[in-house]
């Protein structure tokens, strides 16, 4: 079971967490997690929220998918976009977990 969950990510504020091309061990950036909060959608159905994450603007990472790497949540990847040179955003909205 995924542990890039709210809980686990609102606990990691100003944390770095590597970023890297998917099938790559080479980290092409480091980006701190700067807000975590719960989307619209989010509810008894929909497990839902945005990370807001803050980077080097010479490291910009154009919107792809990343592999994210941090000791706390393992390893994931998802989708990540720009909405400035330096900040970005994952959103996640999956079925919840209701077990």
């Amino acid at each position: 079971m995924t542990q890039f969950v709210f809980d686990v990510l609102n606990e990691m504020i100003d944390e770095p967490i590597g970023v890297f091309e998917p099938g790559s061990d080479e980290q092409i950036a480091e980006l701190k997690i700067k807000k975590v909060e719960r989307s619209l959608a989010h509810g008894n159905e929909f497990d839902a929220f945005t990370v807001e994450l803050s980077g080097d603007a010479r490291e910009h990472c154009p919107p792809a998918t990343y592999l994210f790497k941090h000791p706390k949540f393992g390893e994931e990847s998802l989708y990540m976009s720009p909405y400035a040179i330096d900040q970005y955003q994952i959103c996640i909205s999956r079925k919840a977990d209701n077990s």
